[in-house]
């Protein structure tokens, strides 16, 4: 009966995959993600089609989906006396691949990592945390996102395989499967990477263009309240002076 429960658990989890954060994101913005820059349906992507803020969106989406099934496995499955763990990796194996491979959108999908690092935070949050943060910073100064996107998955995979217990050999398999999948969407990268026509990421332009564009938009708001205020001052000025004369007159 427990292995049942695991199939659907797999079967409901690769459905979940399917929900695409970025393409959700670029219907608001009457735009196909897919079909502007890179063509992947994935955080940076959006980032570089719509900006900061939409590309947030995507990640918390497909962060989320890996999160939450796995979280919600995770003590399921340990209630009724299954092995939480096995539960955890077969709905972050499922998610994934629903993501990387879904169904509802001819098997074009996205490369897993956010929705890994959902996944990864159940298993072992403040390790993939501080595997996160290192991997943010360095982006910002090794300008290649993949190196970093595909090191936090090995990493985290490497951690988890020395961390499960032995006993729980299928979660070995399942966290293979895991890295193999997102190792496999990010193949053209790794081409890339080796050939070195790996597209960059300026992390710090980006945010600079955003801290411009707030700037510009605070001066542009300033210009306009400084230009009512001067019009509303001029106004009152004209009237006074029309008063002053009809005084005179009489």
């Amino acid at each position: 009966m427990q292995y049942l429960y695991y199939v659907l658990l797999a079967i409901a989890c690769y459905f979940i995959g399917n929900i695409s954060g970025a393409r959700i994101v670029s219907k608001f913005k009457h735009k196909d993600v897919t079909k502007s820059g890179s063509g992947n349906p994935g955080t940076l992507n959006v980032w570089r089609t719509f900006g900061f803020w939409p590309g947030i969106m995507t990640f918390v989406l497909d962060m989320s989906k890996g999160l939450l099934p796995c979280l919600l496995a995770y003590f399921t499955f340990g209630y009724i006396g299954c092995e939480p763990e096995i539960a955890l990796y077969v709905a972050g194996f499922s998610v994934v691949l629903g993501h990387v491979f879904p169904v509802i959108y001819k098997f074009k999908g996205g490369k897993g990592i956010a929705t890994s690092i959902g996944i990864f935070l159940v298993a072992n949050w403040w390790v993939a945390l501080i595997v996160f943060v290192v991997m943010i910073v360095g982006m910002l100064f090794i300008k290649y996102a993949s190196i970093f996107t595909i090191g936090f998955v090995i990493a985290m995979s490497i951690v988890e395989i020395c961390l499960a217990s032995p006993a729980n050999w299928v979660n070995y398999i399942f966290i293979g499967l895991i890295l193999i999948l997102v190792m496999y969407a990010h193949r053209s990268n790794i081409v890339k990477l080796f050939s070195g026509k790996e597209n960059k990421t300026e992390l710090l332009a980006m945010l600079k263009k955003i801290t411009n564009k707030k700037k510009n938009s605070t001066n542009e708001n300033e210009d306009i309240n400084n230009a009512s205020e001067t019009g509303d001052q001029n106004q009152s000025n004209i009237m006074m002076e029309k008063d002053i004369n009809s005084k005179i007159n009489k």
